[in-house]
């Protein structure tokens, strides 16, 4: 398995964690309980994707990366746009558990041909496009989410004032 290829899948699994982790702040207790679950559990399952020889419990986890789909489904045939589950990070989210399950079927596909070892810079730049590429899907949504809207929008520090830019 291409150290790469799993530092992706744990991107991928903190990213949907922790966008599920958000949306259940301010959720009801009905939405947010499930979300709380499944967002420690891909996160959990992140940190064991970078730090393992291999993709932890690869068929479980590909079928559980689909769960929240299913209930995100669900929720909206149910009318869930009133439930507090907000468009965006709910899309997100949707993205990266749906890339996940791809990845991790791609690996199992490969899973039998033996890895070429990578240089250093491959590594390097390969989980640095990683990171990039979450990094710049994750946090819009993030900030989407109820929890991200209750952030402080500007912070003015001491002695600087926009008018001193003009």
């Amino acid at each position: 398995m291409d150290a790469v290829v799993r530092a992706w899948l744990g991107f991928l699994a903190l990213g949907a964690g922790l966008i599920h982790l958000a949306l259940a702040i301010g959720a009801p207790v009905a939405v947010a309980a499930p979300l709380l679950v499944v967002g420690a559990s891909e996160f959990g399952w992140g940190v064991f994707a970078f730090t393992g020889p291999r993709i932890p419990v690869p068929r479980v986890a590909r079928l559980l990366a689909l769960a929240p789909i299913l209930g995100w489904v669900l929720l909206l045939l149910a009318g869930g746009s009133g439930l507090g589950v907000r468009a965006l990070p709910m899309i997100v989210a949707s993205l990266f558990d749906v890339a996940l399950a791809i990845a991790i079927s791609m690996a199992l596909r490969r899973a039998d041909r033996p890895a070429a070892p990578i240089g250093t810079a491959r590594y390097l730049l390969g989980v640095a496009a990683g990171a990039l590429i979450v990094a710049a899907l994750a946090v819009p949504a993030l900030a989407a989410t109820e929890a991200g809207g209750s952030t402080v929008p500007d912070v003015e520090l001491p002695g600087l004032h926009p008018s001193h830019y003009t």
